[in-house]
């Protein structure tokens, strides 16, 4: 290594103050424009070369540590020279006197690591042939080197092999272990070095709509019992309710989540945990997820998790445990926007499956309202039915196209609400057929509902993934926003 200080003509670990001093010293001699020398302009370049490092903090203390090794190395040279040359010159000559070889130092500036940390190593020994240490091979008598540490390991032994003036080799060594305060962290480094396509991310904390990590028998019985529950309810209530559209949404995302349980679970066991696409074969899935009630738990970390954490059998306390946990990680806002959409979700399965008094009543006329064209002429269209001369209710082309040409219907009844039409009856005697047309938040045609289902869908993405505090801003905003929304439609299915 360059000793940059002698390029600036100063002392050894001089300050700043010294080394600007210097600087400006020299490059004012030594500027090409003040001095015509022919080699003034390399010599400038030197300095500035010079300068550069010294001013960086960083290098500077690196070259401070080389010219500590080269003098302490220098001074058990000389020393060694001066006081033991007579003595070694005998004890070659005549073997009688074996010496081992001066450790000045030999050191690491930490003892523990994680990966891809850096470790600084030093060393320095005298009176001896050679100097080889185990992570860097044939060294020099003194040096520093960097150790990375690029793999997984429990403990890393620095072993230093020194060969004395008597051909025996001696040795010294440095132990570093392995130290992370995060234990999944700790597993997926140490499963990485067995298995380099495992992915990080199944050891982080397990969610339940997620789809990664691991989850226990036990866990997994108890949240298949409750989804099950949830979704033999939504099943009824898709032949009963007339709201079908939601349901079917509804048990969309319902059946997804199961498939996460599924896919985590399978995750767990030792015999399927290679073979997920199991799940994807009808009816054999079934076979393949009634196993995974019974089997147990791979007792060990494998690629994809920690060892999966056991629940408590007890139903009524795993939900119990499940609504404390959730009390604390959900926030206020949180609690008010989610709430409203599921008083929303109610309301309207409420009002499809409520009846109202019903009014039999004569389809009397009907008519088309069209509006003028538009730019690129297309025309639209509003279809109109009338019920005893005073009723008159908009329904789609292909209702009125069944109604009025096609005469599906004999029979209408009409269920009215504060003078509202909340639904009509459709009646047809020959083919014994009944149908229900509804109207207002629970028409077939009205996208208030899935829209506000893909603002649930995306509202949960929010509330599960921008959780650092630069999103959380967007995140509560995101929250306020989408709780609008679900309030206006609340006033809508209510008014």
């Amino acid at each position: 290594m360059i000793n940059y200080y002698v390029v600036l003509e100063i002392p050894n670990f001089s300050d700043q103050a010294v080394i600007k001093k210097a600087y400006r010293k020299l490059s004012k001699k030594y500027h090409p424009d003040v001095n015509k020398d022919p080699f003034a302009s390399s010599c400038f370049l030197k300095i500035s070369e010079a300068y550069n490092f010294l001013i960086d903090d960083n290098k500077r203390m690196l070259l401070h540590q080389f010219l500590y090794l080269h003098e302490v190395s220098q001074v058990a040279k000389d020393n060694y020279q001066t006081k033991h040359q007579e003595t070694h010159t005998q004890n070659q000559q005549q073997n009688s006197v074996q010496v081992e070889p001066v450790i000045h130092l030999f050191s690491a500036d930490k003892k523990h690591f994680v990966l891809n940390d850096h470790i600084l190593l030093q060393w320095s020994v005298s009176q001896c042939k050679s100097v080889t240490i185990n992570v860097f091979g044939n060294v020099a008598f003194s040096g520093t080197h960097y150790l990375k540490i690029d793999h997984f390991a429990e403990e890393i032994i620095v072993l230093m092999t020194v060969v004395g003036f008597d051909d025996k080799e001696y040795k010294y060594q440095i132990k570093l272990q392995y130290r992370n305060k995060n234990p999944a962290k700790r597993a997926f480094q140490q499963i990485k070095s067995q298995y380099p396509n495992a992915d990080e991310i199944h050891f982080k904390k397990e969610t339940f709509f997620g789809l990664h990590t691991r989850i226990s028998k036990t866990e997994f019985k108890n949240r298949m019992f409750l989804l099950g529950s949830l979704f033999l309810i939504l099943t009824v209530l898709f032949f009963l309710t007339n709201a079908k559209t939601l349901v079917f949404f509804l048990l969309l995302i319902l059946s997804w989540i199961i498939f996460s349980q599924c896919y985590k679970r399978i995750h767990d066991t030792e015999k399927y945990k290679y073979k997920v696409g199991l799940l994807l074969i009808p009816i054999y899935n079934l076979f393949i997820i009634s196993k995974l009630f019974v089997l147990d738990s791979e007792r060990q970390v494998n690629e994809f998790g920690m060892i999966s954490e056991k629940s408590t059998d007890n139903f009524k306390d795993w939900i119990a445990n499940g609504f404390k946990v959730l009390n604390k990680q959900v926030t206020l806002l949180q609690k008010l926007s989610i709430g409203s959409f599921l008083f929303l979700v109610i309301l309207v399965l409420f009002k499809s499956t409520s009846t109202y008094q019903e009014i039999q009543v004569n389809l009397t006329s009907y008519y088309i309202d069209t509006s003028r064209p538009n730019t690129n002429g297309s025309i639209h269209r509003d279809y109109f039915v009338v019920f005893n001369d005073k009723i008159p209710v908009n329904v789609s082309e292909n209702y009125f196209d069944e109604i009025v040409y096609r005469k599906k219907f004999d029979t209408y009844k009409i269920a009215l609400n504060n003078n509202n039409v909340e639904y009509i009856r459709l009646i047809d005697s020959k083919n014994n057929n009944t149908e229900r047309l509804n109207f207002g938040v629970l028409q077939s045609n009205n996208p208030l509902l899935i829209i506000t289902f893909l603002l649930f869908l995306s509202q949960l993405y929010v509330w599960r993934n921008l959780t650092k505090p630069a999103e959380l801003k967007f995140a509560n905003g995101y929250m306020v926003f989408v709780m609008i929304i679900y309030l206006y439609a609340i006033f809508v299915t209510l008014f």
